[in-house]
């Protein structure tokens, strides 16, 4: 039974590993028309060959055409069915085909804007009937100029809804990363890590959707209208109230279509604002629908129109488009309805994801495309991954040192966790950004905290006089509850996050959220059957490790009477800084500033660009791009916050001093047409507020599941040492001159989660030992539990610490608000969790009594 255990556990290993080793691959996107021909089976090959062939003369005549839709187009001319001639394609039609072949033909992980560059669209938001009708009886009411202030409120406030409309729908195409900002008065600047023309083309057709959804009753004598019609189309006139639509339907089972013409109602019955859940399904015969969820008031509203309509036809128009028109047999009363018609499936999915996402009063349109480089700048990249390599390289060197054989495991474990990170990032579709591979480094020095939990208690078992092959197991048995509370506390922030967040926080919740599953699997799963093998196979007898101490007996509850006085000045300072700076702690991620558009010769390394900015008291976001369609308009644009340039004699305004010092500095670049406008914050009242209402639930979230592991008084010390480690983290980096961005919040998101781990430690033996010593009191036992564990703590804030100050120091100027304030995080979180959260567990029990905590 035991033999069979064991193989079990080995091939699930091997299983796990294969898996996400091959979601992985291809790292970088294939070439389209090789992957069609790979999937051509032998049958048709010659066939698909022709196609190729016509479809890259098609790409030559127009080169704006992607191969994608110019094998769709050669397909349709010819009305070849591409499923007849695709291994795997057994139903759908030529798009549906077409979007098969571009999945397989895309690389398998998604780089970031800053890593890989992308696309940027600008859009103009043109109002249409639906938002200027609200002001139309207003025109008489109040002068010209206050209707026209008024009318400019009401944009800015449909404009930030369309935002989070956008950042919506590109999150359904799980891009989390984009950069969606105001641009202008009347328009939106937006960038997605997407460089594929195929994928522009895609994204453009989603953005432009202004998804409005209109229930419109057909003409109840439109039979006999459409017979008149088709005699004479020239002259007929709609009857008033009336306009003509047209949809097509395609005959099941064959290659015709057939056009439907309805005289549907001008007035719309209902719209598709009360919808809360759209999805794309089949019905029972196979044919591809839209099913809609109405909220109560959609529900209501939709249920009386189809009861005072009984025996008519309604009308489901989108975006102006004519779907189908069914007859109402009975009344609705249910909230759900479903739109039928001619569609693909991506095409029909894109429309669902589009309907729950919402709709705007605008109508889109795409005033220029860009393509973008990556925002940081080969250096800054190249920078920080040798940065990560080196960090990692340390951190495989200090394990292997310090824990000997057991250490080398330990990497062994970490190796794997890159394997199931990358693989799991590729297989849900993730974008990795620099932050994002900070994020996953500092995710392999957090995991060796739990390989360390584990080989401190085998440490433990072996001083006991055990064997190793009783320690071992026994080791695991009891570093389990500690690794599963400290890792499921972390693992729900970044599922609350993940659920409720949006934009950024979700990106990086998504990253937190594999790396903490990743980490316990390769911590509890393969490294016992490495040390099973090594039992085995090896006969290991012992295992030798080096320590940091031998028997540590210091007081550290004695110590909360100048710890305590030190936290609490420490927060009081914060708390200024933060009053004191107010929005102007804030960076341009979130107050948005001045963007400055110069075209440009030659190409200087954004670096350099950087630093030469600096100098001159400017902070800027730089990039590079090109006119998508224009190979001459090449442009390099910087981002700068507001300033006060009263005082600057040098310079008139912004503009003026930036291109004064880059000529200067810089002439190869020969700045020229030099455009000023201005950008909105990335983040906006939406995004934050989703972002604050994440952030509450996880903290009340972690508070519920701490009570439940540990008891009440657990969980209020955590969450006092979290705000600690937060708050005074952020006070010394704004102390420092730093601003709040995107990747700020990151990285104290992060602190959270490595706080509260780090705490969940020492309240597991806490916990543990109040059952095993009854005869010391609850101090007592606080500070023997902390001593036991001193060992743990400091192990895991060195490794951890080591990898972030190597990334300090060489990662580059693109990561290291981050890092820094990871560095203050660690330190600072490691001084809580033993100076803070458990003097207040053990005053709180002082209070209530021994025996309420003896009994718990």
């Amino acid at each position: 039974m035991d033999n069979m255990h064991f193989k079990l556990r080995t091939t699930i290993l091997a299983v796990v590993t294969l898996i996400f080793a091959w979601a992985i691959y291809p790292l970088t996107p294939q070439d389209f028309y090789e992957t069609f021909r790979k999937t051509l089976n032998a049958a048709n090959r010659q066939a698909g060959e022709e196609l190729i062939v016509e479809a890259r003369e098609l790409q030559t005549n127009s080169p704006d055409k992607n191969p994608a839709v110019a094998l769709l187009e050669v397909a349709e001319a010819r009305q070849v069915k591409l499923n007849r001639l695709v291994e795997g394609a057994k139903g759908g039609d030529n798009s549906d085909v077409v979007a098969m072949i571009r999945k397989k033909a895309s690389g398998s992980i998604r780089l970031g804007l800053d890593l890989n560059g992308g696309v940027e669209f600008v859009l103009d938001l043109v109002p249409d009937a639906d938002f200027l009708a609200q002001f139309e009886h207003d025109g008489d009411k109040s002068d010209r100029a206050e209707l026209e202030k008024r009318i400019e409120r009401e944009f800015n406030h449909y404009r930030d809804q369309a935002i989070e409309t956008l950042r919506k729908r590109l999150e359904t195409q799980n891009i989390f990363e984009s950069e969606i900002s105001p641009f202008g008065s009347r328009s939106i600047s937006l960038k997605a890590p997407i460089v594929s023309k195929d994928e522009k083309d895609k994204l453009q057709s989603i953005i432009q959707m202004s998804c409005k959804l209109r229930f419109r009753l057909v003409h109840p004598d439109n039979d006999r209208l459409v017979e008149e019609y088709r005699r004479d189309p020239a002259n007929f006139m709609p009857p008033p109230g009336y306009m003509l639509l047209s949809s097509t339907e395609k005959i099941p089972d064959a290659d015709t279509e057939v056009v439907n013409y309805y005289f549907v109602s001008r007035r719309a019955e209902m719209d598709g604002r009360d919808i809360v859940a759209a999805a794309a399904e089949k019905d029972s015969y196979g044919q591809l629908r839209i099913s809609l969820s109405f909220n109560a008031a959609g529900a209501e509203q939709f249920g009386r129109i189809t009861s005072e309509n009984i025996n008519r036809q309604l009308a489901i128009v989108l975006d102006g488009k004519l779907y189908c028109a069914p007859y109402i047999r009975a009344a609705i009363v249910d909230g759900n309805a479903s739109i039928s018609g001619s569609f693909s499936h991506e095409e029909a999915q894109n429309i669902a994801d589009a309907l729950t996402a919402g709709s705007f009063p605008f109508q889109i349109k795409i005033n220029a495309v860009y393509d973008t480089a990556p925002s940081l700048g080969a250096d800054n990249v190249r920078n920080g991954i040798w940065a990560g390599l080196l960090a990692l390289a340390l951190l495989t060197v200090f394990m292997c040192v310090y824990y000997r054989r057991a250490g080398v495991i330990a990497v062994l474990a970490l190796a794997l966790n890159v394997v199931l990170i990358m693989g799991a990032m590729a297989a849900f579709g993730a974008t990795l950004t620099m932050p994002g591979i900070a994020g996953i480094i500092l995710t392999l020095g957090m995991a060796v905290d739990a390989n360390v939990l584990i080989f401190e208690r085998i440490r433990e078992e072996l001083n006991r006089g055990r064997n190793l092959a009783a320690a071992i197991p026994l080791g695991y048995e009891k570093a389990f509850s500690a690794v599963l509370d400290g890792n499921v506390t972390t693992l729900l922030i970044g599922v609350i996050l993940m659920y409720f967040g949006s934009g950024p926080v979700k990106g990086f919740a998504v990253s937190l959220s594999i790396g903490i599953a990743s980490s316990m699997f390769t911590a509890l799963f393969m490294t016992r059957l490495i040390f099973d093998y090594a039992l085995r196979f090896r006969q290991w007898k012992t295992l030798k490790m080096c320590r940091f101490f031998s028997k540590p007996n210091y007081n550290f509850i004695k110590a909360r009477r100048w710890a305590f006085p030190l936290s609490g000045t420490l927060l009081v300072l914060s708390v200024i800084v933060c009053l004191v700076k107010g929005s102007s702690m804030l960076g341009v991620d979130f107050t948005g500033g001045t963007m400055l558009s110069f075209n440009y010769a030659e190409e200087v390394p954004v670096k350099q660009l950087e630093t030469s900015l600096q100098a001159a008291n400017l902070e800027a976001r730089i990039g590079y791009k090109a006119n998508a369609s224009m190979s001459d308009n090449r442009k390099v644009e910087f981002l700068i916050r507001e300033i006060d340039l009263s005082g600057d004699q040098q310079a008139t305004d912004i503009k003026s001093r930036v291109l004064e010092k880059l000529s200067r500095d810089f002439p190869q670049l020969q700045l020229s047409d030099g455009q000023e406008s201005t950008v909105g914050g990335l983040v906006g009242w939406e995004m934050s507020k989703s972002a604050l209402l994440s952030i509450v639930l996880a903290v009340v979230g972690m508070i519920i599941y701490v009570s439940l592991r540990f008891e009440f008084s657990y969980a209020i010390a955590g969450m006092i040492a979290l705000a600690h480690d937060v708050l005074i983290a952020l006070g010394i980096f704004l102390l420092m001159g730093r601003e709040l961005s995107l990747p700020v919040v990151a990285a104290l998101l992060t602190i959270i989660g490595y706080s509260i781990n780090d705490t969940i430690v020492i309240f597991d033996r806490i916990r543990e030992e109040v059952k095993l010593i009854p005869d010391k009191t609850y101090s007592e036992i606080i500070n023997i539990s902390i001593n036991q564990t001193l060992s743990r703590t400091i192990l895991t804030s060195v490794t951890t610490l080591l990898v972030v100050v190597v990334m300090f120091c060489f990662g580059g100027i693109a990561i290291n608000d981050f890092v820094l304030v990871m560095m203050l995080g660690i330190v600072i979180g490691t001084f809580s969790s033993i100076f803070i959260a458990s003097p207040i567990v053990s005053f709180w029990h002082r209070k209530i009594g021994m025996r309420v905590a003896r009994e718990k």
